[in-house]
């Protein structure tokens, strides 16, 4: 346990050197004791070939001997030269082979004692034939015979052959020593090589094992710990009591866990304020969108010259429906065709300069209705370097405007009441006067008289100055409406009633198209029946023989309000447009002989009393439209009862 502790405290690179030292160290030691074996192995081959080389040399030596005693029986027997020479080579040859194999033998004192006994034998021999040689080329070869004869050398050459066959069995004992322990030493190296490597294995494994327990152990716990933590918590890693890099990084990675806690922790508590922030955030931008949507003006914003939002209110007052998702670039299509490329070219150039836009122009709605709109946009820049940004509004001044000339309207009609009060009393007795005096003068000049048509022309523009004045004080004064409630179809059918005859002279021809359940209308029944008569005369006038006048009717809400919408179409001459804005104005006519030009301001007059609206469309060549509306229920305007 102690080695494992120490060994857990090395650094994994002092293990993994740990690691690769022993198998080398294993290696080196294997490596030793193989070259000791193959040391001796190789000793022991030299050791055979020696004795090879021993034996042979010993063979060579007893074969040249015989040879020795062969050629001297044969220079013997025949006392002929030639027998000599072998035996002279023989001679050479045997005192040198005795000397090397003296040598190959000499670090074994036994044998080398044999060899040197074998030599004097040898010496002997050779002294003994090279004497009796001697004396038989002196003609005394009875001593060599007997030599021969008497078994002397035969009984050396024996003593030769013995001692030469002791030396061969010694021999023969170190080369069987000598095999027997090649074969051992094979033997040690096999087992110094198979097993010396399996044992080289067992440190090898057990140090891999103790490296693994070190190492991978720990690590494989430390990635089960992680693994086995639910989701969405941080580990608790445990420290290992260890110097090596596991133990740093067990330390480092527990301080990283109550780190990481630690900032999940504020994490969360940011998170939580974050989310109530939001949430105040988007009540706050629920509030003030709210705010936005329900102003009870239009609010625009623009960017590099495009309109990129509109409230509710600015889609309204441009007449479209704000429930329905549109391009807020859509809403320049609403501006009068009129107004709008001089309200394009002047907000263009407010946002190419960077100063505040301010325009007046009109709104038309698909009912072909047209609002007046005051717009104004200031630049706003965004902070963030893309560019400048437009806030602006529009302002419904319809109502202002109209409330404004109805103003400057009352106002003049109150002068021109002051006036006409004037005019009625100035002019009204003298006419009075001239009517009576000229009725008077009639009576004195009898029918076929020639004055007497003139005094009748007299009369009749007297008469018309009495109309003019009469309805002079009509426009001007003060009117009282009488409220009342009545069917609409009903008061078309009495109006027409009054002018058949003159449609009928004209051959026109006149339609009603009323729906079957049309609400009654509350208003002063004679002023509106003299609004619709009037209308229609108009129609007649404008109209030549077999032209059309159309009457229909039909239920429609204005601003909240339900009214009753009465159009009276003709497709007459048309009116010219630059005198269409006029026809509403006092005074104005378009050549009628007995006009005066203050039927349609009396209309005016009267259906703005009421709350309502009147106004016409015409196309010249096509026709005209007079649209009249009216609240089902009366709203009158005070100011505006005159």
């Amino acid at each position: 346990m102690r080695i494992f502790r120490r060994f857990n405290n090395l650094p994994i690179e002092k293990k993994l050197l740990l690691v690769s030292v022993i198998p080398i160290l294993t290696l080196a030691v294997l490596s030793i004791i193989t070259f000791n074996s193959v040391q001796t192995f190789s000793q022991d081959e030299d050791r055979l070939n020696q004795v090879y080389h021993v034996q042979t040399t010993a063979a060579d030596y007893l074969r040249l001997i015989v040879d020795l005693e062969t050629g001297f029986r044969g220079f013997v027997l025949t006392l002929q030269p030639k027998f000599l020479n072998p035996y002279h080579a023989a001679k050479q040859r045997v005192l040198e082979v005795g000397r090397t194999l003296a040598q190959m033998v000499e670090h074994d004192r036994a044998q080398h004692a044999e060899i040197l006994n074998v030599q004097a034998l040898v010496y002997t021999l050779l002294e003994d034939k090279d004497r009796l040689i001697e004396q038989a080329k002196l003609g005394h070869a009875e001593q060599a015979l007997e030599y021969i004869e008497s078994g002397a050398g035969r009984r050396l050459m024996l003593s030769i052959r013995e001692e030469i066959a002791r030396f061969d069995k010694r021999e023969g004992e170190v080369l069987r020593q000598t095999l027997e322990r090649t074969s051992s030493d094979r033997g040690f190296l096999l087992t110094v090589i198979v097993g010396g490597g399996s044992l080289a294995l067992i440190p090898m494994v057990f140090v891999i094992r103790l490296l693994a327990q070190s190492i991978a152990g720990p690590l494989v716990s430390l990635a089960k710990s992680v693994e086995n933590r639910p989701g969405g918590t941080v580990p608790e890693v445990q420290v290992l009591d260890r110097g090596d890099e596991i133990g740093d990084l067990t330390r480092v990675m527990h301080e990283m866990g109550q780190q990481i806690r630690e900032f999940i922790g504020q994490i969360q508590t940011s998170e939580a304020a974050l989310r109530n922030l939001n949430l105040d955030l988007s009540n706050s931008e629920s509030k003030y969108r709210g705010i936005v949507d329900n102003a009870p003006f239009g609010i625009f914003t623009a960017k590099d010259g495009r309109i990129i939002f509109c409230n509710r209110q600015n889609w309204r007052l441009a007449g479209h429906d704000p429930d329905h998702a549109l391009d807020p670039e859509r809403i320049w299509e609403a501006i009068h065709a009129g107004d709008r490329n001089q309200v394009s070219d002047a907000f263009s150039k407010a946002t190419t300069q960077q100063v505040p836009f301010e325009n007046v122009f009109r709104f038309v709605h698909p009912d072909g209705t047209t609002h007046k709109v005051l717009s104004r946009a200031v630049p706003i820049r965004d902070g963030q370097g893309g560019g400048s940004l437009y806030q602006g509004f529009n302002v419904d001044i319809t109502a202002f405007e109209q409330m404004k000339e109805k103003l400057s309207r009352t106002e003049r009609l109150a002068t021109l009441g002051q006036v006409a009060a004037g005019i009625a009393h100035e002019i009204r007795n003298p006419l009075v006067g001239i009517g009576s005096t000229t009725s008077l003068l009639m009576e004195d000049f009898p029918p076929e008289d020639a004055k007497r048509q003139d005094l009748k022309t007299i009369l009749q523009e007297t008469r018309r100055l009495d109309r003019i004045v009469t309805q002079i004080v009509e426009y001007a004064r003060p009117r009282d409406i009488v409220p009342g409630s009545f069917e609409m179809p009903t008061l078309v059918e009495e109006t027409l009633d009054l002018v058949r005859h003159s449609a009928g002279q004209k051959r026109l021809n006149l339609t009603v198209s009323f729906p079957p359940e049309l609400p009654a209308v509350e208003a002063d029944r004679d002023q509106i029946k003299q609004v619709v008569l009037n209308a229609i005369q108009n129609s007649i006038e404008a109209l030549g023989e077999h032209g059309d006048i159309r009457i229909e009717a039909r239920e429609e809400l204005r601003d909240g309000h339900r009214g009753l919408l009465t159009t009276i179409e003709d497709n007459g001459k048309g009116i010219n447009p630059e005198d269409l804005p006029k026809i509403f104005d006092p005074f104005f006519t378009m050549g009628k002989r007995r006009g005066t030009g203050l039927g349609l301001a009396i209309c005016r007059n009267i259906i703005e009393a009421h709350g309502g609206n009147i106004r016409a469309d015409s196309e010249v060549g096509v026709g005209t439209v007079i649209s009249i509306w009216l609240p089902l229920t009366l709203q009158p305007q005070p100011a505006m009862l005159v």
